[in-house]
This record gives structure tokens, sequence and C-alpha cells, in this order.
């Protein structure tokens, strides 16, 4: 490529894109009780508020980055953008549960933007300027997460008023529908074939049945016949997929590219790191909110923890600043400093959990840490599959992302609930356990960078160049 087909604007639009998806899925999380009890809805009904844009971001994802290869990903990002705005939409003036349910499905169409942006900038810009502009769009979802979290803050000063919260989605989203159109030039790179409805609807159905049970399990209960048969079933269900594409005349992906330990080690990063996000973030919010009379509390206001704003804001900036740095040295090396970040933020929740200044620390570390390590394992991924194919292999890394993301919040919520205080709330051993599993996570993945770094890399041409 001898030109760049997309200039500042365009990679500063993919960035706001990864910022916007974070900023509305980071500032609901605070909301949640405040809208179930304005809506008069039972816990279970509140759950399904965040379950059910869980469940449609994984459809959209299946299909979404799919028809992205096939059609152009600037055509499916402004349709996804839409569906997203009228989500917001309904939202913002929605007064019952299931209105609210109907905008949170639209909204789901949102997850595809962990992976059409890198997507486009690897296939539209030469591989240094492929490299930091997609450094620059995890940043960018960094800063996502802190927005959301002094979004959700401020709007929780007056729950009463929550309709604002998707009132902000609904600017945001038309912004980045707007420049998205008028700043961003799609991919030339299309794949051949049509999408394999078969292999779609299999795909789509195995991620509903594994993220239902993981999400539901903590409520419905893990030996439940309900999470049992959403478990194997989502199992099982993946392998019959797996099987489709093997036998597929024109599959989803080329499975084959999924077997190489060059796409199947970062494949396995990212479930890892995506394990412990949860740990990382809600549970440091909820153990500074947790009474002090509970004896390892600090008793802040949900305005107050608005404060861990600054050090994801601060890390995810760093991060761009590794990335730079370790370019020459290699993509696997920048993925161990990544990593290693993270087990040293994990670290340092369960060492300084009594003072409120280490935890923040920690958290710079760990956003700082998951910016690095996130872009590393994608550029990773890019460059060992043909760029036609680029947006459907980002879309399964994101399924492994959505995934590790759920297993670690199933796995936070019954250590939530079965270590316990007298009085029934989480107790400090359940928040120290977390961050053990969470760290040891984050440690795997620095060692799977051992047999990752022993292999030669085989690059695709839209990537050459890029250091392995």
């Amino acid at each position: 490529m001898s030109a760049p087909a997309n200039g500042r604007a365009a990679v500063v639009t993919l960035t706001y894109l990864g910022f916007a998806l974070q900023l509305m899925q980071v500032g609901l999380l605070p909301l949640l009780p405040a809208i179930g009890k304005a809506l008069h809805a039972s816990a279970a009904g509140t759950s399904w508020i965040l379950t059910s844009g869980l469940l449609s971001g994984a459809v959209f994802l299946a299909v979404l980055t799919r028809l992205a290869d096939l059609i152009g990903k600037k055509p499916v990002i402004l349709l996804a953008m839409a569906l997203v705005l009228a989500g917001c939409l309904i939202d913002s003036f929605a007064t019952n549960l299931p209105l609210v349910l109907l905008g949170r499905v639209l909204i789901g169409a949102q997850l595809p933007m962990l992976a059409l942006p890198e997507a486009i900038a690897s296939d539209t810009l030469p591989p240094k300027q492929a490299h930091t502009a997609i450094s620059a769009i995890h940043v960018g979802t960094g800063l996502g997460i802190a927005g959301g979290l002094l979004l959700g803050a401020i709007v929780g000063i007056h729950p009463q008023n929550w309709h604002l919260f998707f009132v902000a989605g609904a600017v945001a989203s038309l912004l980045g529908l707007a420049a998205t159109a008028v700043f961003v030039r799609d991919s030339p790179e299309r794949a051949r074939g049509g999408l394999d409805v078969p292999g779609a609807v299999l795909l789509t159905l195995a991620l509903v049945a594994l993220l239902l049970g993981l999400s539901q399990g903590p409520s419905w209960g893990w030996g439940s016949p309900q999470v049992l048969g959403l478990l194997i079933g989502g199992v099982a269900l993946g392998a019959l997929w797996w099987w489709r594409e093997r036998t597929a005349r024109t599959p989803l992906i080329d499975v084959s590219y999924l077997l190489r330990p060059q796409v199947a080690l970062p494949y396995a990063m990212t479930f890892l790191i995506a394990f412990g996000i949860y740990g990382s973030l809600s549970a440091v919010t909820r153990l500074a909110q947790t009474p002090v009379s509970s004896g390892f509390g600090y008793g802040w206001s949900s305005l107050t923890a608005g404060w861990f704003a600054l050090p994801q804001a601060v890390g995810s900036v760093l991060g761009i600043v590794v990335l730079r740095a370790a370019r020459p040295r290699g993509l696997v090396l920048t993925s161990a400093l990544g990593f290693a970040a993270i087990t040293v933020g994990f670290a340092g929740f369960a060492l300084g959990h009594a003072v409120p200044v280490v935890e923040i620390v920690s958290l710079g570390f760990d956003s700082m840490g998951l910016a690095v390590a996130l872009a590393a394992t994608q550029l990773l991924v890019l460059r060992a599959v043909p760029a036609a194919e680029s947006g459907i292999a980002l879309g399964l890394s994101v399924v492994m992302y959505a995934v590790g993301n759920a297993s670690g919040s199933a796995v936070a919520g019954v250590l939530f609930a079965s270590l316990t205080t007298p009085a029934g709330t989480p107790a400090l051993s359940s928040y120290l356990a977390g961050f053990a599993v969470c760290g040891l996570c984050a440690l795997v993945a620095l060692l799977l960078c051992v047999p990752l770094a022993r292999r030669r890399p085989t690059p695709v041409p839209d990537l050459e160049g890029v250091p392995a």
C-alpha cells in the first residue's frame, strides 16, 4: 500500500468509536439499581437490563463482523451506530421495563466496535501507522471506561434522572455516526462468497447459551438444570459450529487460521486478561463503597468513587507511550509488558487494599496494561490472517473477550456470594481471592508469550514490516 486511504480525522473517529462503546457499557453499571427501582422491576428484571445488551451484542458480533468483510466495514459501522442511536433514544423516554429492554437490545449493536475500527485501520493504513492507530483505538476504549465511571457517578447524584444517561449515549452515538460518514474511508478488502447463515446461527446460539448461563448462574444457581443445560449446550453448539466451518463451502472464517499458534495463543491471552476486567474495576469500586464499619471498606459515595476515573485515564494514555516505545522490540515483548503491568496491578489491589492511594495507583498499572495487551494481541491476530477476513478474525477475538469477561464476572459473583460477613455482605476474603485469581490469569497470559516468541511469524501482506 503506497499511501494511506485514511487520515488523522479518520483515526480520531475510529478511536472515538471505542471511547463511546465503553462509555455506554461502564456508565450503566452503577445506575442499574436506580433504574430498576424507578421501573418497579424485580432484581431479576433489573439484571436483564444488562444481560439483554450482552446477549444481543453476541448476535450482532457473530453476524456484523462477517458481513463487514463481505460488503464493507464502513457501511456496517454506520448500520450498527444507527441501531445504537435508536436504542438510546428509546431508553431516553422509556417508562417501563419492556421498552428499556428493547432499547438495550438495539444498543448491543455497539459490541462490534471492539473489532471493526481496528480492522479498518489495519486495512487502510501502512503498517507503522496502522500499529499506532490500533494502539490509539485501545487507548480510546480505556478513556471510555474512565468517562463511563464519571458519567455514571454524575448521573448517580440524582438517580431519578437516569434517563440522562441514555440522552448522553444518544449524543455520543450520533457524533460517532456522523464522524464515520464524513471522515472514514472504507477498507478496499472484500471476502469472497456469502454469509454462512447456518454457521452464523450456530455461533450466535453458542454465544447466547454460554453468556446467558454465565450471567445468570449466580441468580439461578450453578447446579440448576437451566444453567447446566445452557453451559453444556453452548459448548456442544460451539463444537457443531467448528464442524460446520470445517466443511462449509463459504465459512464465516477459515478455521485453519484458528489452529495456528500465532492466532490461538493471542485469543487465549485475550480471554485471560478479559477474565480480570471485572475484578480490576467493578470489584475495586465496590470495595471502596463498602462502609467503614465493615472493617475494610472506605465508605466512599458513588461520586467519590468517580476518582477511579483518573488512574483509568492516565493509565490508558501511558499505554500508548509504552506501545510506541516497545514497538521496535516486537509485538510479543509488547504483549508481555502489558501482562506484567496487569499482574503488578492485581498484586497492588490485594496487598494495598487498605490504602486508597495504593488502589488508585494499582488501577493505573492495570489500565495501562490492558491498553497495551489488548492492542498487541489484536495486532498479532491481524498478522496471521488475510485482510479480507480481518473483521471476523477480530470479531472472534472479541468473542474471547466477551466470554472471558462474563466468566470473570461469574467467578466474582460466586466469591461474593460464598465468602460473606455475618451481615451477608461480601467479606474481605472474597475480594482478595478475586484479585488473586485475576492476577493469576494475567500471569498465565504472560507465560504464554514464551511459546509465542519461539514461533516464527507468518506475516500477511497488509501488516508486513510490523515486528512480531
